[in-house]
């Protein structure tokens, strides 16, 4: 198991908001101080450093982590960052005969409170972004306000453009992630009383406005400019300005399709503007020469990727048995069999295949199957599927771990596995199936087929999805897996269901996106119609009414989920304003309308 110990420098904005009470003489100690904004090389600094909070801060195991586990798209009970808490089951750690269709979650509502251990994941990315959104306002705030020159007019374009970046990207976070929150930028003085006592929280729906506003003005801010950021800006990744405006148009088609909180709000008219998705993806990451948004991780010191180095080692996360079951379904049961496990895959898509891993240096850890010329470029398999603490639940076991980025092959830990090297956040595939979403939406078949077949056929070798154009089919239909068949009812594979089993694949690792997609579709349970006995052992009598395989949730959110994050305690503590939360037994969301 990973110790996890990492040391993060949170600038509250509690720090901020203090109109209510009596303590307006609060001092910030990490907001830079105006005198020290007007040293041009202190001000790039600023600027270029808000990129690092933002990468920190998309990908933290406190909060990202437990979304993509809430998901069941990543598995981990391990309780770092409270992921076996907020992932459990109501049902008791071993009972494998409670029916997986109507599993809930009804006591794992956000632990919203000033005692609860379990409220660090809503603070932890709200109080990361307004520290980003802080700094990126002061850096903006001197170079147009203050006129602050950094050198050049070519050099100060450079800072003023990502920060504009980043004051988009952090209100995009917190639009995706939160009932309401605060819209700050550099005309926000917020050193003076009255601003301060002005401060009110608006909507999600105007945060989501409001953020893609400056993704449009970040986007016209780097085509008008050419520059090429410094190295240490990301740590070892360079970027061009035209680099910025792929991956801004990247970003609105991301706000704009993982807005919805629900299916509802996805399939009520005017919540999404579907043409706008296709617009912004059309000039986004996967155009041109592809763009990934990444930077080089140093093991965790400065630069971390929570969700890379925690699940690339597949001893601390493995991929959850519901989407495993698509990409094998002959091998891989949903839920995980307690006390049998899942055999070797040997599925046809080449994203897993035989499963096979690293080398034999590795089988007393990972209980591995040395790679061989069938192994997958991102899935492997363990013998071990057993690798979570019993005590907290058999549904979040899983044989099948998840190395894509792993660029070493055999979890060196001078490698992902412990942090450092090549980490992405956002990847041009996922923006080819927003664009293809966008373009199914709009009644454009064909052109969704072959901008799925951009990883369905290269990456996974399947059949072209341009085979299913005739029947579009829709989200209801829940994932294709690789055999052709529907998960939902063994019927053969639509074109939705082809995207939505590349979502499955494409999203895992990338921040909060599996989970601020699952939670946008159709709830889907699965028929009978493909139950397995879980019968694999000699003398093993089988039994036709087993959970494995049968009736159980393989799309969207379990019951009793939340779909966003309230207003974080120690920030409504400020104004003595009452805690509220969502999910359990309380509203999965709030009650504004989309």
């Amino acid at each position: 198991m990973r110790i996890w110990n990492m040391t993060r420098c949170l600038a509250l904005l509690a720090t901020f908001v203090v109109a209510g009470c009596k303590s307006l003489d609060v001092v910030n100690p990490n907001e830079p101080s105006s005198t020290i904004l007007t040293d041009p090389t202190v001000l790039e600094s600023v600027a270029a450093g808000t990129l690092r909070t933002w990468f920190n801060s998309y990908s933290v195991l406190e909060g990202t982590g437990v979304l993509s586990v809430q998901a069941r798209t990543l598995s981990s009970s391990w309780n770092n960052g409270h992921m076996n808490f907020y992932s459990g089951i109501d049902i008791s750690p071993s009972d494998t005969t409670a029916d997986p269709s109507a599993w809930t979650r009804s006591a794992r509502s956000w632990q919203n409170d000033l005692s609860a251990a379990g409220r660090t994941s809503v603070e932890v990315e709200w109080f990361g972004m307004y520290s980003t959104l802080s700094s990126a306002n002061d850096a903006l705030r001197a170079i147009r306000i203050g006129n602050v020159q950094i050198g050049s007019a070519s050099r100060t374009k450079r800072a003023e453009t990502i920060a504009q970046f980043t004051q988009a990207a952090t209100l995009m976070v917190i639009a995706l992630n939160y009932d309401q929150g605060y819209y700050l930028d550099e005309t926000k003085d917020l050193t003076k009383p009255e601003v301060l006592a002005s401060l009110t929280r608006i909507s999600r729906k105007a945060l989501r406005d409001s953020a893609l506003k400056k993704l449009d003005a970040t986007i016209a801010l780097a085509n008008a400019n050419t520059f090429t950021t410094e190295t240490g800006w990301a740590n070892g990744v360079t970027y061009h300005n035209t680099d910025i405006a792929k991956i801004a148009n990247t970003m609105a088609a991301m706000l704009l399709t993982f807005y919805p909180r629900d299916d509802g709000e996805t399939s009520t008219a005017g919540v999404v503007d579907w043409a706008k998705v296709a617009s912004y993806a059309s000039k986004g990451m996967s155009t041109g020469t592809p763009d990934t948004l990444a930077y080089s991780g140093d093991g965790c010191t400065a630069w971390c990727q929570d969700m890379m180095p925690w699940f690339t080692d597949y001893s601390s996360g493995r991929i959850s048995t519901r989407v495993a079951h698509f990409i094998d379904p002959a091998t891989q049961l949903d839920p995980y069999p307690l006390g049998i496990g899942n055999p070797q895959p040997n599925s046809p898509d080449k994203r897993m295949g035989d499963g096979s891993f690293g080398d034999a240096t590795l089988e007393d850890v990972y209980s591995n199957v040395p790679k061989t010329p069938n192994a997958g470029t991102d899935f492997s398999w363990s013998a071990t599927g057993e690798v979570f603490r019993p005590d907290r639940g058999y549904y979040h076991q899983s044989n099948i771990g998840i190395t894509r980025w792993d660029a070493s092959g055999k979890e060196d830990p001078n490698g992902q596995y412990a942090g450092y090297g090549y980490s992405p956040v956002i990847t041009p595939m996922m923006n080819d199936l927003l664009w293809a979403e966008a373009k199914l939406r709009q009644n454009d078949a064909a052109g969704a087929a072959t901008l799925i077949d951009k990883t369905r056929v290269t990456r996974g070798g399947l059949s072209s999805a341009a085979l299913a154009v005739a029947t579009p089919g829709s989200p209801a239909d829940g994932p294709c897996m690789s055999n052709g068949k529907l998960a939902k009812d063994g019927t053969a594979c639509t074109l939705w269901s082809e995207l939505l089993y590349e979502y499955e694949i494409e999203l895992l690792q990338m921040g909060p996106a599996s989970y601020w997609n699952q939670r946008r579709l159709p709830l889907v349970k699965a028929t009978a119609w493909e139950r397995a006995t879980a019968c694999r052992k000699t003398g093993c009598t089988p039994n036709p009414n087993t959970i494995f395989n049968g009736p159980r949730y393989i799309q969207g959110l379990i019951p009793g989920t939340p779909r966003e994050m309230p207003v974080p305690a120690k920030e409504l503590a400020i104004k003595a304003e009452a805690f509220y939360t969502f999910g359990g037994k309380q509203p999965a969301k709030g009650t504004e309308a989309p």
